[in-house]
């Protein structure tokens, strides 16, 4: 367990995560109990033929053959997890709790602001929607920058937080169940929510929609080819069946907003996974506390440089290398 899970109590998230996926597993197949599971094509092109990659915690992960996709399948049935979101299980609850631990909130903030710093030319006022917006922590340094917010979040307890402690408006809807006019938002974001959809490729219309022109859609999702997942693999955190059922690539994001009618897309990656990637190298735990005392000795000198460091990681992130992608795509 690291000192980062400790402090933020991603720890106690995870324990309870694994635990109700435990029970989802039918004990005589080791897969995911038949009746919460449908078999589907592929999310992004509609394609009927994949490959498997992996199975992990009952569930089967695999490869479109035509586009490339990552995606769960079978996958939860949509009910079953829109039941979930909204429910009082622990993981949800733990869940709430890493996310408005201090250093977590400080974290996103530092990320939102860099955002907004980003795109502020292009988009200096206007309306916000963010989707999947859990406490609304967005939606704040939104309101605090003079933007209009709006946030849709299913997780009940999340919403009214925000709405009593942050003071940004926020509704318990599906962003499909809205019917929202046309060209109704400046700005669109989705942070950690794009790999959770059934849909993608109707619900990102569907937001391209509601963009006037020139608005934009940000956002946040795992790089499936991070380079901590390459060396990973199933063990990455990321792989969790149950509400990530789809994983992009540059690729496959990049297709994603063609399909959809973006026009002009801004993709990039960062957090290299730097002490996984450590620890996993000297078959350690790689999420525990990053160790160094078994690595050979020239390599240990090397990354413990900070300026080596920093060469290795800007050359990850120019290869599309990060665990994580940042996306601006404008219409």
């Amino acid at each position: 367990m690291s000192k980062f899970d400790r402090e933020t109590k991603r720890n106690q998230f995870f324990t309870a995560r694994d635990g109700e996926l435990d029970a989802l597993i039918d004990k005589k197949t080791g897969k995911i109990k038949k009746r919460l599971v449908e078999q589907i094509n592929c999310p992004l092109c509609g394609n009927l033929k994949y490959k498997l990659v992996f199975v992990k915690n009952g569930f089967d992960f695999v490869r479109c053959d035509k586009c490339a996709l990552v995606y769960v399948n079978p996958r939860m049935k949509e009910k079953e997890i829109t039941k979930f979101y909204d429910s009082k299980a622990d993981s949800n609850t733990r869940a709430l709790d890493f996310l408005s631990s201090p250093l977590q909130q400080k974290i996103d903030k530092e990320l939102y602001i860099e955002l907004f710093n980003k795109i502020k030319k292009r988009v200096p006022s206007g309306k916000v929607l963010d989707i999947g917006c859990s406490f609304g922590n967005f939606l704040k340094v939104a309101k605090d920058r003079g933007y209009e917010e709006l946030g849709l979040e299913l997780n009940n307890m999340a919403a009214e937080y925000g709405r009593k402690k942050l003071g940004v408006n926020i509704e318990a809807k599906l962003l499909e169940d809205c019917n929202f006019p046309d060209n109704s938002f400046d700005i669109v974001s989705m942070f950690g929510v794009i790999e959770h959809l059934f849909e993608p490729v109707k619900i990102v219309k569907e937001i391209k929609r509601i963009l006037r022109p020139g608005g934009l859609f940000i956002g946040r999702c795992p790089n499936v080819y991070g380079f901590v997942y390459m060396v990973l693999h199933e063990l990455g955190r990321t792989f969790t069946g149950r509400v990530h059922l789809t994983y992009f690539s540059e690729k496959t994001l990049k297709y994603l907003f063609k399909k959809t009618g973006f026009k002009r897309v801004e993709l990039e990656t960062f957090i290299t996974g730097r002490d996984s990637l450590l620890n996993y190298f000297q078959f350690l735990d790689p999420f525990g506390d990053e160790e160094y005392k078994y690595l050979p000795d020239k390599f240990r000198k090397f990354i413990l440089d900070k300026k080596n460091f920093k060469k290795l990681e800007n050359k990850l992130y120019e290869l599309g290398l990060g665990m994580k992608f940042k996306f601006i795509a404008e219409k």
